[in-house]
């Protein structure tokens, strides 16, 4: 009998690809962010570690099998890495797969940018904070 996996095939995909647009937008490599990750969650400066990370880190953005938990975690990780603050404020974005029309797709990320510019405009007001 087959062990059951938590989440879904198409929740891990939709993670990996968020992931990968998160990247993108920073204008990053895997292996930077792989690097940036590595070394938030570990104390020691072990480049042969540090290249096993960045190897398995990778996989897991390429392969269905990973669990979306683990993606989720990096998902968090992202926004406060050092030299992330330029980055979309909403986690929940809008990520294309093909299903809606393109004009959609558009429309979509325009209110996602909205959303993230009134969002900045109500962090960066003083009488806010």
């Amino acid at each position: 009998m087959r062990k059951r996996q938590m989440g879904t095939k198409s929740e891990t995909t939709r993670l990996q690809q968020e992931i990968k647009q998160l990247i993108d937008e920073l204008g990053w490599k895997q292996n930077l962010i792989a690097e940036k990750i590595y070394y938030e969650e570990n104390d020691t400066d072990n480049e042969d570690e540090l290249r096993r990370f960045q190897e398995r880190f990778k996989k897991e953005l390429s392969r269905g099998t990973t669990k979306p938990e683990r993606l989720k975690k990096y998902l968090s990780m992202i926004p406060d890495l050092p030299g992330a603050e330029g980055i979309d404020l909403v986690s929940n974005k809008f990520v294309p797969t093909g299903a809606i029309s393109d004009a959609l797709v558009t429309g979509l990320k325009a209110i996602s940018k909205e959303i993230d510019t009134e969002i900045r405009i109500y962090k960066s007001t003083p009488e806010i904070k």
